[in-house]
């Protein structure tokens, strides 16, 4: 039996499992031990399976199998944990839908992945979700079976505590009949691609569990962590990446429902947390925040963070005020982390890179003849390894163009390698900018403006131009109480960068388009910015 608390654990026995054996091993082991903390309630491991049990057997009464979908739109709430590993205990297929989401994409991505049972919630800040599924049943004549969680359940859904009802009598031949294996298929994800449909990613078992092993490798995660949990559960690095993770330390998970820097430094104080998983826009609203000083980081040990580059400024700051090493991840919908920081590196091998390809992966710079290219030269990241997606769902052409003459995936990033070894991003291959036959790369000048005291945030992009071919616009969120104008930031700019680089134009804004982790939409913010006339 793997004692509670440690220094270490060995993840090598996690290869090769799927997530129910995982779970499985944990009720067995430490049954006893705290696995959840969420608005006032503390769930156990023992008590979570019970209730993952329940509604696994639920689906199998309900005659949902191997290879069926399964949908869930939940907030943040440890019943969404409780739905996904149910149905991917049974080897069904776990869709993620996001509260964000409205009838156009529900409607098609329900349709698309022909769910076969939903377990949605009923209302979430103010928007009806029983209302839109009631709109678009019409068009999803294979969602047999809705859940609803909450007091307001129509009269063609089921309340949540039926499910847990239905599944409260175990058969334990029927539950453990035909289970996943390994290579079995374990989600569909939806991008939120810049253009045209999202596409319906397919993950197995293997690619999750062995991307989250390596990440928990990195940050040298124990059962003695507390694991604050922020980000949205729909999301790929909380429901793939952050979940996992804690599952393979058999650690603690603190979750709250929504970011609020307030109440996570609150809960630093209460929960004594030592890991917590982000973007970097997060740690610079705690650092701000009134009660910061109040707070204890005593526990804090790590962060992981992606999505944007880390400052240098953010990064020092974090160690020094938080006692907390941050990590750079990146990754993608295709293949959850594929390159990252050991949370051990000396931080001058974290500064504005996203660290080494995890163990197993490969990870090359290529150029446009599908060549790889030297160290330092820029080009596509492209990557294989056990990580990786089997299709995009229903688009084999889509799945065939992803990837390139030597059976690598094409990921539409530009980076290169550093000297140091590590892998550094510059930006996305449809997004550089050609000024007057100049390649400009957005991630570049967004690193050195947000450097300026009195940015917030900062997007790069290019806009059409008669005589360059494209203008640089840089999009700028001022912080509290700046006064900084776009006269500061070019005259910055001008200091700094080859005149090819200088921004045409600054725009100072309220706010981004942005993802539901908060990376910021560029698609978006170039339709916003077209319509003002720039």
């Amino acid at each position: 039996m793997q004692e509670e608390t440690g220094k270490t654990i060995d993840y090598g026995k996690y290869e090769g499992q799927t997530f129910g054996q995982i779970l499985d091993g944990l009720a067995r082991d430490v049954p006893d031990k705290e696995m959840i903390v969420f608005d006032g309630e503390r769930i156990t491991y023992g008590g979570f399976y019970r209730r993952v049990m329940q509604i696994a057997m639920a689906l199998k009464k309900l005659g949902v199998r191997k290879g069926d979908r399964v949908a869930a739109l939940f907030p943040n709430c440890p019943d969404f944990f409780v739905v996904q590993q149910a149905v991917l205990y049974i080897g069904a297929v776990f869709v993620l839908l996001s509260t964000r989401y409205r009838e156009y994409e529900l409607s098609y991505m329900l349709k698309h992945s022909e769910a076969r049972v939903l377990f949605t919630i009923d209302e979430y800040l103010k928007t009806s979700f029983t209302d839109i599924i009631d709109k678009v049943r019409p068009e999803l004549p294979g969602l047999e079976f809705c859940f609803v969680m909450g007091s307001k359940v129509p009269s063609w859904g089921r309340p949540f505590e039926e499910a847990l009802d239905l599944g409260k009598d175990l058969d334990e031949k029927l539950l453990r009949e035909d289970l996943p294996t390994y290579n079995d298929t374990a989600s569909i994800l939806y991008t939120s691609g810049s253009t045209g449909l999202p596409k319906g990613v397919k993950m197995t078992h293997r690619a999750f569990v062995f991307g989250a092993l390596q990440v928990a490798r990195r940050l040298r995660i124990t059962p003695d962590d507390v694991s604050l949990m922020v980000v949205p559960c729909s999301h790929t690095l909380c429901a793939f990446i952050q979940f996992p993770n804690a599952l393979m330390g058999r650690c603690r998970i603190v979750m709250m429902e929504t970011f609020e820097a307030g109440q996570a430094l609150e809960m630093y104080n209460k929960e004594k947390i030592s890991l917590i998983y982000g973007v970097p826009t997060m740690f610079v609203l705690m650092l701000e925040h009134p009660n910061f000083a109040k707070t204890d980081f005593s526990s804090s040990r790590a962060g992981y963070t992606g999505g944007a580059i880390i400052p240098e400024e953010l990064m020092s700051g974090v160690r020094n005020r938080m006692n907390c090493k941050l990590v750079s991840v990146y990754g993608l919908s295709e293949c959850g982390a594929c390159s990252m920081n050991d949370v051990e590196d000396e931080e001058s091998l974290k500064i504005g890179t996203v660290g080494s390809p995890l163990d197993g992966v490969d990870i090359i710079i290529t150029n446009e003849k599908q060549e790889k290219v030297p160290d330092g030269e820029v080009g596509e990241v492209c990557l294989k390894g056990p990580i990786l997606f089997t299709e995009y769902y229903k688009q084999p052409e889509l799945t065939k163009a992803a990837y390139d003459k030597n059976g690598y995936f094409c990921t539409g990033d530009l980076g290169k390698y550093l000297d140091n070894g590590m892998l550094a991003i510059v930006g996305r291959k449809k997004e550089m900018i050609i000024r007057g036959g100049f390649n400009v790369y957005p991630a570049e000048l967004e690193e050195q403006i947000g450097l300026i005291d009195g940015v917030q945030s900062v997007a790069v992009v290019g806009l059409p131009d008669k005589v360059m071919g494209e203008k640089i616009v840089a999009a700028i969120i001022p912080g509290p109480g700046s006064t900084i104008t776009d006269k500061d930031i070019i005259a910055y700019c001008k200091a700094r960068f080859a005149n090819y680089k200088v921004p045409n134009v600054v725009v100072i804004m309220d706010e981004f388009p942005v993802t539901a982790l908060g990376k910021v939409q560029k698609f978006k913010l170039v339709e916003a910015l077209e319509a003002k006339g720039i």
